[in-house]
């Protein structure tokens, strides 16, 4: 299928909103206010958390397997999509109402109650994507509008509890209960329409279900191994600065949670203005080598923090634009890449596992920021950082773990693609 509807497009992107709408809270908000404000600690706070990912890890084979067996009266990914979203809504809330005084059970939990529905939510909603179109810039179409409805739910979270703390009484409330109660307000309406103007993909009848020997047929695709390898490396770097951007924005910068928000917003905001930028870059050179563009262009852009201290901190709105800028690349284009690889399979093999092969991206996303949280909470807590002793951050080490650790990654992730798009075996026409 080409040329689909704006209808369909649309309505695929629909389910991005909410999903999104708990990737703040969780990945930047919730590790140091659980940290903080709850008085878990550094160390504590970043150690349940990792278990929970490396936990979470385990089901997403599984959800990939079932979402390519599945045939529910025609019905494949449609109702492991919506009753991810009840879990995953469920797990929110559990995470926004902790009881006092917290402990470590609770977040470890409601992590993994939140995580699960994820997965539910989003292994089957990204592979739904990848097989409604055989065109490749369709793909990325599609791909680019479920990242831009992500990102759009992520301004939401960052907006409501910034508009939350200028109302009479709106500090003292969570920013997490916040945003489940507009996980359920916005997502309700979304989840409909994208049940109505979405249709399944059509299963061709040459396709095998699947088994788990796919896995490891998968793994021997040398061009799908090589992305998920750019995918993971470049998923720590970016968790980095992610886990820790609260800390130096009130700690190194002294800034407020005002100005937290208003970064934030500007940072994704950037995000959803140069999608389309990247994607004509993309038709034009291919998707490798414009990935490979915004991967160097943040590179020289977010080195500058290291020149930055609180008398210029205001040069800082300027990086936080100029590298949100590149996130749209990041969130387009990778998927958009291995959906075109994962059709090339399905030609070649005849096997339909396109599920499990976004399980194993889904893997590597969720093992990239466990890596990510345990290495800068950790590094954070052997340093003497201490959120209950109220123990001043070392600059040295929160800008090593910060900026020069994730340049560090990003720069090998610059080197492993240009090993993909110089390979004699690529096929460059698949990442056109």
């Amino acid at each position: 299928m080409s040329g689909l509807p704006p209808r369909v497009v649309f309505g695929y992107g629909l389910p991005g909103l909410i999903a999104a709408l708990p990737v703040i809270p969780v990945a930047v908000l919730l590790p140091s206010w659980y940290a903080s404000d709850l008085g878990l600690g550094f160390l504590v706070t970043g150690l349940v958390l990792g278990v929970a990912r490396l936990f979470d890890l385990a089901s997403d084979l599984l959800v990939g397997t079932i979402a390519d067996r599945i045939d529910w009266r025609g019905h494949r990914y449609k109702p492991l999509v919506l009753v991810g979203a009840l879990i995953a809504g469920a797990g929110l809330l559990a995470l926004a109402l902790p009881p006092a005084p917290v402990t470590p059970l609770w977040l470890g939990l409601g992590s993994i109650v939140l995580f699960t529905g994820w997965t539910l939510l989003m292994v089957p909603y990204t592979a739904w994507g990848a097989e409604l179109s055989h065109d490749r810039h369709e793909r990325s179409r599609l791909t680019a509008s479920r990242e831009i409805a992500g990102l759009c739910g992520m301004l939401l979270a960052l907006t409501l509890p910034l508009l939350m703390t200028k109302l009479p009484g709106g500090a003292a409330v969570a920013p997490l209960l916040v945003l489940s109660v507009a996980a359920l307000a916005f997502g309700v309406p979304a989840m409909i329409g994208f049940a109505l103007l979405v249709p399944e993909p059509t299963v061709r009848a040459n396709h095998a279900r699947v088994k788990l020997s796919d896995v490891g047929d998968l793994w021997r695709l040398r061009q799908f191994r090589q992305t998920l390898a750019c995918w993971f490396v470049n998923g720590i770097a970016n968790g980095l600065p992610a886990v820790l951007f609260p800390i130096v924005v009130q700690d190194y910068f002294a800034l407020n949670d005002s100005d937290l928000y208003g970064l934030l917003v500007c940072y994704f905001g950037a995000a959803v203005v140069a999608m389309p930028l990247w994607l004509m870059l993309a038709r034009r050179y291919g998707k490798v080598r414009a990935w490979r563009a915004a991967i160097a262009f943040n590179v020289l852009v977010f080195v500058q923090v290291l020149w930055l201290d609180q008398s210029t901190a205001v040069w800082f709105i300027g990086i936080c634009i100029a590298s949100g800028m590149t996130l749209g690349a990041d969130l387009a284009l990778p998927p958009s890449l291995q959906a075109d690889i994962l059709g090339r399979d399905r030609e070649r093999s005849g096997r339909r596992r396109t599920a499990t092969a976004f399980a194993l991206w889904s893997m590597t996303t969720k093992l990239a920021l466990a890596v990510a949280v345990v290495a800068a909470f950790a590094g954070l807590g052997f340093s003497g950082r201490g959120a209950a002793e109220g123990a001043q951050t070392d600059p040295a080490v929160l800008l090593s773990l910060y900026v020069v650790l994730p340049v560090v990654l990003k720069c090998s992730v610059i080197a492993l693609l240009g090993r993909l798009d110089a390979g004699s075996s690529i096929d460059l026409d698949t990442f056109a």
